[in-house]
């Protein structure tokens, strides 16, 4: 999610929910949000995610559109929003070359 300012005044930025912000969180923001990311493609169907390692067993993930049907029935199936949702095996698969390719890399 990228903060951008309707107003700037020197450091402070006035975000469009009007709350005020120092550039410095809003940079910290982004780092936390999108910083290790690497853009990487579903092999199967194509959509594009935001994609990072932290550890081999770790994968964070970030959609910029509409997630993979298979994950959206996932989701309604478990009856409420979570963070630890069943992941696309295809989406897996896409990832885990992208690593071994080194177009993502484990950090």
């Amino acid at each position: 999610m990228t903060v951008t300012g309707s107003e700037v005044t020197g450091n402070e930025v006035t975000g469009n929910d009007g709350r005020q912000r120092s550039r410095t969180d809003i940079d910290e923001r982004q780092e936390y949000l999108a910083g290790g990311l690497t853009e990487v493609r579903c092999e199967a169907c194509g959509r594009l995610v935001q994609a990072g390692k932290r550890s081999v067993m770790q994968t964070s993930v970030q959609w910029s559109g509409p997630v993979c049907d298979r994950l959206s029935d996932a989701a309604a199936a478990a009856g409420r929003p979570t963070a630890l949702v069943p992941t696309c095996p295809e989406l897996r698969a896409s990832i885990d070359r992208a690593v071994r390719e080194g177009r993502l890399e484990v950090s």
